[in-house]
């Protein structure tokens, strides 16, 4: 499949998941219903309060990883803030631009090349991806009781090498790219970045479980991980700023399985995207308040995206 036909066929399938969310809005909102269950997290601050704490982890933990891999002497707030500036941006522009603000951040570094830095961006993609992608195929098959077929093996697996292909394209080389993942992820290096990758992932779903049992969904551990990688998986299709739409439907749909009404489903996945745009808006603005200088780069990228329409 070319490259434009995939990007035409993740749109399409975007577009129809934000149909299904404007068909879910319509047959289960419930204003009344949604201030009820935010009245009930009110209640509770010390749960969201440990909600934001844990969230804000697991941004932390893929800041740790990216700083593993790129191995060089440089201040962990640099990647720390590369990675909240791509949140931010990823919740404001349609598409998943965040990953431009994470080269641009670490390429501003001495010692850092543009090739390298987006090497290293690429790669904590690729990683996230196949975390995800994992954790997804396991609820597949441990919560609705089915082996993921070869089709979406295969369609994950040609998404991934699509992805390798249009981000190591020249200056860097395949052949380059190699050598160096057999130094940095194989061995007791390797093995923490993945550890704490995969960690992050497990630190975003006590969003969804916190705002689940709120709702009145009480979920496993297992469960809420699951919601939220099939969830997040899902902004592979994103259309619309932050992935609206896709995000609720994919959630809602995953809480359904694990036996939930929809009516609650939906809810819980309205609140829970809702949470993160909040946290990506607050966690950007203290970003952008201590270094101003990124004002620039992230206008950049904002020109850039509206150039791309």
């Amino acid at each position: 499949m070319s490259g434009r036909a995939a990007k035409a066929g993740l749109q399409a399938a975007g577009v129809a998941m934000v149909v299904l969310f404007g068909w879910m809005t319509y047959r289960y909102f419930d204003g009344r219903a949604l201030l009820r269950h935010l009245a009930g997290l009110a209640r509770h601050p010390a749960d969201m309060a440990a909600a934001v704490f844990v969230y804000g982890a697991s941004f932390w933990l893929r800041a740790w990883a990216w700083k593993q891999y790129v191995g060089k002497p440089i201040a962990f707030a640099v990647y720390w803030r590369g990675v909240l500036l791509s949140l931010l941006i990823n919740h404001l522009v349609p598409v998943k631009m965040g990953d431009a603000a994470r080269v641009a951040v670490l390429a501003r570094q001495p010692g850092v090349s543009a090739a390298e830095a987006i090497e290293s961006v690429a790669v904590m993609r690729l990683l996230d991806m196949a975390v995800l992608g994992g954790f997804a195929a396991a609820g597949v098959y441990v919560y609705m009781h089915r082996i993921p077929g070869l089709p979406l093996v295969g369609a994950a697996a040609a998404a991934g090498g699509a992805l390798v292909l249009v981000m190591f394209r020249r200056p860097l080389r395949l052949e380059r790219l190699w050598r160096r993942w057999r130094t940095v992820l194989q061995g007791r290096r390797g093995a923490e970045i993945a550890a704490a990758v995969a960690a992050s992932w497990l630190c975003e779903a006590a969003v969804i479980g916190v705002i689940a049992k709120a709702v009145g969904i009480p979920l496993s551990f297992g469960q809420a991980v699951w919601a939220n990688s099939a969830a997040v998986s899902g902004q592979i299709a994103q259309v619309v700023p932050g992935g609206i739409g896709t995000y609720e439907a994919v959630m809602a749909f995953a809480l359904t399985r694990l036996g939930a009404p929809w009516e609650k489903a939906y809810a819980a996945a309205v609140l829970t995207h809702a949470f993160k745009f909040l946290f990506s808006y607050a966690a950007g603005a203290m970003v952008l308040l201590l270094w101003r200088s990124d004002w620039q780069m992230v206008r950049g990228v904002w020109k850039k995206e509206r150039e791309r329409r």
